[in-house]
């Protein structure tokens, strides 16, 4: 069964970025191959209510396979910004959909001064080839980003807060129409490389059944789009964290390690053989069980 990539990981444990623009301070953990690189980077977007220290086993498992990883806390985060309020008023707050997508461009701007609060990393950023991802509120970050369109209260048009320095995107569980601003044509300028994975038992926060988690495969512009939905996955399975020490691989957390992988390698590292096995519907390692696969 596959693991870690060949490098060793390092981690930043106690970055805090300023934004004065929003007098907004930004926590960030990184994770980085012990080499000399430099390395695509991979901005993480976490949950609501999680913070940079949760989704560690993919930070690791990225930065293991050559790839610099990056993890904003973000206002929501009750760990390291304090914040008081529910699940629900974390999603229903549209300053908060808003400023997300700020704080990665924030961090992504910051990035090209990373020997100023992190001098281990100087040298070894590829800033030329950047993707996002994220889980849940965080797979909506990601989606903005990426070019995604959101109806703010009180606007009349759609807005976008696409960052063009990104060239792909990594949605793990994220929302359909209905919910956060997004409609049915929320996606129509979607077009970066995408891939979207969900569980089969990933409801949405209020009920929706599995399959309205894949409508950003199924609504953007094809070309370069990939929806994979895991048999028996619930939402929580794709934060990594469920298993205890000692316990052995999840099978189905290992195909989002796989998946997310050969996309990256695919699209961040323009490997051909990494994109051919994207295509192919089937990773080896990866249970065929365990996910249904298509791409557009």
């Amino acid at each position: 069964m596959p693991g870690a990539g060949p490098y060793r990981v390092l981690t930043i444990e106690a970055v805090v970025l300023h934004d004065e623009g929003r007098h907004r301070s930004i926590p960030i953990k990184i994770y980085y191959p012990d080499a000399a690189g430099p390395f695509p980077v991979v901005l993480f977007s976490h949950g609501a209510l999680a913070s940079k220290d949760a989704y560690s086993a993919l930070g690791r498992y990225w930065a293991s396979a050559g790839y610099v990883s990056v993890h904003p806390s973000h206002a929501d985060s009750v760990a390291d910004s304090g914040f008081r309020g529910t699940l629900r008023g974390a999603i229903g707050d549209p300053r908060a959909w808003k400023d997300r997508p700020r704080d990665v461009s924030f961090v992504l701007d910051s990035l090209a001064h990373v020997a100023r609060f992190a001098p281990p990393l100087a040298g070894k950023l590829d800033l030329g080839r950047i993707g996002v991802a994220g889980h849940s509120f965080g797979a909506y970050t990601a989606a903005l980003i990426g070019g995604t369109a959101v109806h703010f209260p009180g606007m009349q048009d759609p807005q976008r807060l696409a960052d063009p320095r990104v060239a792909a995107v990594v949605l793990l569980s994220p929302q359909g129409e209905g919910c956060m601003g997004l409609t049915a044509d929320s996606w129509d300028q979607l077009r970066l490389p995408v891939l979207v994975m969900y569980g089969s038992r990933d409801f949405g926060p209020f009920g929706q059944p599995p399959a309205w988690r894949n409508e950003a495969f199924l609504r953007s512009p094809p070309g370069d789009k990939y929806d994979v939905e895991l048999e028996g996955a619930t939402h929580m399975r794709f934060a990594g964290s469920l298993a205890a020490a000692g316990d052995p691989p999840d099978p189905l957390f290992l195909c989002v390690e796989l998946e997310t992988r050969a996309f990256w390698d695919a699209y961040l590292k323009r490997d051909p053989e990494a994109r051919r096995r994207l295509a192919s519907q089937r990773l080896e390692g990866c249970s065929v069980a365990a996910g249904q696969f298509a791409t557009r």
